[in-house]
């Protein structure tokens, strides 16, 4: 290809030159028929002849040259590899597959919204049980459930035995027997000091160490009947209510736990380790 191309040029290029001999030398013969009077005003009228000669061989020179210059641009693009044509198509395949991807995107369904994160569960207390630290005492209500069945809120605040932030307070119901036994500590606290294996404490996660802050306990009053006959129609009725366990003795603590029947409410405070 580069061969033809070469020898198109050379050829075009000695045809030009050989043209504008002829058009010069008939220019020559004509202003020798002239006078010398008109000799001047003859080679005046044929250098533009002769310019004209020129300019007009040389756009025939880039005409000729134009069908060699696209046959060697068809050679060349003939020459692509394989390879480049089988990078193409994977160029092509790959904008194909992303707009395919946007439109699916566009047409797919919006995402269902996240599902609300769990409560955060701290030395295995669940938000619900805890109660609220204020800055210097827990605080909360204690709903204890009486005899008809109703729901009596007793609001309560404990100051913490551990130093701010090192322990959390709250209310667990166990159902009795509890498995646990309790001993004395120091400063007037009563502590879980074992947890018997299958019992109500063992399984309500009751730990050794927990220090008892209150419980609830169920104390009776006799309802008589009238005041003639007091003891016709006579009868008992029970309240359950929230006893301190704090600086208590340990008789009287004792005696609030056993008082109760069924089930039992614990105020608790457990150190964060």
């Amino acid at each position: 290809i580069d061969i033809l191309s070469s020898n198109s040029r050379k050829l075009s290029c000695q045809r030009s030159l050989l043209l504008i001999r002829l058009v010069l030398v008939a220019g020559s013969a004509a202003s020798n028929n002239y006078s010398e009077r008109n000799t001047n005003r003859a080679r005046l009228t044929m250098q533009p002849m002769a310019a004209l000669a020129a300019a007009f061989m040389l756009a025939m020179q880039s005409t000729a040259l134009r069908p060699a210059s696209s046959r060697l641009n068809k050679g060349l693009r003939a020459a692509a590899t394989s390879e480049d044509l089988l990078a193409e198509a994977e160029k092509l395949r790959r904008e194909a597959n992303a707009m395919e991807a946007a439109m699916e995107s566009e047409l797919a369904p919006p995402p269902p919204p996240p599902e609300p994160s769990k409560p955060k569960t701290v030395a295995g207390v669940s938000p619900e049980e805890a109660l609220d630290w204020t800055g210097s005492a827990f605080a909360g209500a204690i709903e204890l459930e009486q005899e008809d069945g109703s729901k009596r809120r007793t609001p309560a605040e404990w100051s913490p035995w551990y130093g701010a932030g090192e322990s959390l307070v709250f209310q667990r119901e166990l159902a009795l027997p509890l498995g646990i036994i309790l001993e004395e500590a120091g400063g007037g606290a009563i502590r879980v000091a074992e947890v018997r294996e299958g019992g109500s404490g063992e399984q309500c996660d009751i730990r050794p160490g927990d220090v008892l802050r209150a419980c609830s306990a169920i104390s009776s009053t006799i309802v008589y009947g009238n005041a003639m006959f007091p003891l016709d129609g006579a009868n008992t009725k029970w309240r359950r209510t929230l006893a301190p366990c704090d600086m208590q003795p340990f008789e009287t603590v004792m005696e609030h736990v056993t008082s109760n029947e069924g089930t039992i409410l614990l105020v608790l405070e457990r150190e964060i380790k």
